[in-house]
């Protein structure tokens, strides 16, 4: 799969054109990692949101002095990090590559330009995120709910 069918597959950016996701594209940087590396850590400063085009990335969260819980799998076509682009802050999980993973990468910095470029699809990139986390919010309460009560 191409970087431009990547995009118009993510669900980041339903709704948009392919010339909108054409001009956001060029903003992407492109990333080839080893198996078993540290895409980001917990608490480091949050810069970029990622997509993966191939490979898998586990994401992780230390639970104790030193041990850490998978969380989660992801694959091709799924996307991690995308806090980075509304919020500076430091990341709350780590990311590292499974096996060999191709991202695509786009900075704070590279959305700040999107924003100014093209208004609408960063508006509507930035409204995908909103529902993203309003689902995971959804998800993630009823979870912790379970736990506490049991």
């Amino acid at each position: 799969m191409d970087n431009l069918e990547l995009l118009q597959n993510t669900v980041l950016f339903k709704g948009n054109s392919r010339e909108d996701i054409e001009l956001a594209l060029g903003l992407f940087q492109e990333r080839q990692l080893k198996p078993n590396t540290t895409i980001f850590t917990e608490k480091m400063p949050a810069e970029a949101l990622y997509i993966i085009k191939s490979g898998s990335v586990r994401i992780t969260a230390m639970v104790g002095e030193s041990e850490e819980k998978s969380l989660l799998i992801l694959g091709p076509g799924e996307f991690f990090g995308e806090l980075a682009l509304i919020q500076e802050a430091d990341r709350q999980v780590t990311a590292r590559s499974e096996d060999t993973v191709e991202l695509l990468m786009l900075t704070r910095k590279d959305f700040q330009a999107l924003m100014d470029l093209d208004p609408r699809t960063a508006s509507r990139l930035i409204s995908m995120i909103a529902k993203l986390l309003a689902t995971r919010i959804k998800a993630y309460s009823v979870k912790l709910r379970e736990m506490l009560l049991t």
